[in-house]
């Protein structure tokens, strides 16, 4: 949230910075310098750009490159057709200034890592990433025949895309002396990997399914940090720290990037309307208008990706899995796919309303639109809700990608 104090400090040097005045002159318009500051503060708190640095080239690329490399791996036989959809983890796209271009998948994928080492090391010992000074690794640029090369690479961790390119080797005016070395996040990576390798997702989400919550990556590392602490597995303070990792500037930058990429077509309003009224504390309301969205946001994509609309929505919820998993990648494992499935096929949202014994808990889509329901107006059912849609965002978001329909 935008922290007024902050603006009030910045706006103090922004104003004496630009006229050389103390905000204190009876002269200085210091009620435009505080509103500008307010207006950037609201603005950094929105700002999507490196999301939108990381789609949009990739929703170019694989379609265009990585699904056709796939494809003649599979007929080359190095690549089992029945492995597909490959769990996509590294991608690397080389071009060459006078050649196709290369793509390398998850093993084939080669790169090189630079930094200052804490200690003397000779060739040939094992490097590990507490041997390497915070902060001073970068990534070596990879070349072809000693020369460097453009390229694009990703990798893909729990539902966690990161995306580094550089395309000016290949610019006319383009000199080694230029070469560019962007800053690599070794021991952030590192100590990601390990800490979802100490906490399996699968764990975490089954435990966290069974109170009710939806699958999403936002639980790393926060929850998992409380609830390693002494009360902090209990299903209070699990809700209390879900609530508070999902705050306003969190569904602010959602809000943005559902919205610039019409992720949820023209129910873009009703979401953002759910949003809107969960943050000024209106759940009721919240609920009300987010609950009947979900049939109508898996018909929609189904029919938009030429899938077939049942007449019952489970099978048309089957459909919708159908079609995400006959594409030939995935960028997130294959069981957030399945858990975001499950979660809403088997949740209660389909459920008789006569077996909803307590709506403070849980409630179904039938009640919901017939007004059964009374007393349950809660913020930990609402944000479920909100979650849920999170999830189901994601899901959209990579396929939309994938098939090269991203807005």
């Amino acid at each position: 949230m935008v922290n007024e104090n902050d603006i009030r400090t910045r706006a103090y040097f922004h104003f004496e910075n630009r006229t050389g005045k103390r905000w204190q002159d009876p002269d200085a318009n210091w009620s435009q310098a505080e509103a500008e500051e307010r207006a950037w503060a609201t603005a950094r708190a929105s700002d999507i750009s490196g999301e939108l640095f990381t789609y949009r080239p990739l929703s170019q690329m694989i379609p265009m490159l990585v699904i056709p490399s796939i494809d003649q791996k599979v007929a080359k036989g190095v690549i089992s057709a029945a492995s597909l959809p490959i769990e996509l983890k590294q991608l690397q796209i080389l071009w060459p200034p006078s050649a196709s271009p290369v793509v390398q998948v998850n093993g084939e994928v080669q790169m090189t890592v630079e930094g200052i080492a804490r200690r003397d090391l000779k060739p040939g010992d094992p490097v590990y990433t507490t041997d390497i000074v915070p902060g001073s690794e970068h990534l070596v640029p990879p070349t072809i025949n000693e020369a460097p090369v453009a390229y694009l690479l990703l990798f893909s961790s729990f539902m966690d895309l990161r995306v580094y390119f550089d395309f000016s080797p290949n610019a006319p005016d383009w000199t080694p002396e230029t070469q560019r070395k962007p800053p690599y996040e070794l021991q952030e990576f590192a100590a990601r990997s390990n800490f979802i390798q100490a906490n399996p997702p699968e764990i975490l989400l089954t435990r966290l399914k069974q109170l009710g919550w939806p699958p999403s990556p936002t639980y790393y590392p926060s929850l998992i940090q409380t609830m390693a602490h002494p009360g902090g597995d209990t299903p209070e303070m699990i809700a209390s720290t879900i609530v508070a990792i999902h705050g306003a500037q969190y569904w602010t930058r959602r809000i943005a990037l559902w919205s610039e990429l019409r992720i949820f077509s023209t129910r873009t309003p009703y979401i953002r309307k759910a949003v809107e009224e969960y943050l000024e504390g209106d759940y009721v309301s919240a609920i009300y208008v987010a609950v009947p969205q979900f049939e109508g946001i898996i018909n929609d994509y189904v029919r938009s990706s030429g899938g077939a609309v049942a007449s019952r929505f489970r099978d048309t919820l089957s459909e919708f899995e159908r079609l995400i998993e006959s594409r030939k990648v995935l960028l997130f494992p294959r069981f957030a796919l399945n858990l975001v499935i499950d979660f809403i096929d088997s949740g209660s949202f389909w459920n008789n309303t006569s077996t909803i014994a307590d709506p403070r808990q849980q409630i179904n889509r039938h009640g919901i639109a017939h007004g059964v329901f009374t007393g349950f107006e809660t913020q930990e059912l609402a944000l479920k809700f909100l979650i849920l849609l999170d999830c189901v965002a994601l899901i959209l978001l990579q396929d939309q990608l994938i098939r090269g329909v991203l807005n």
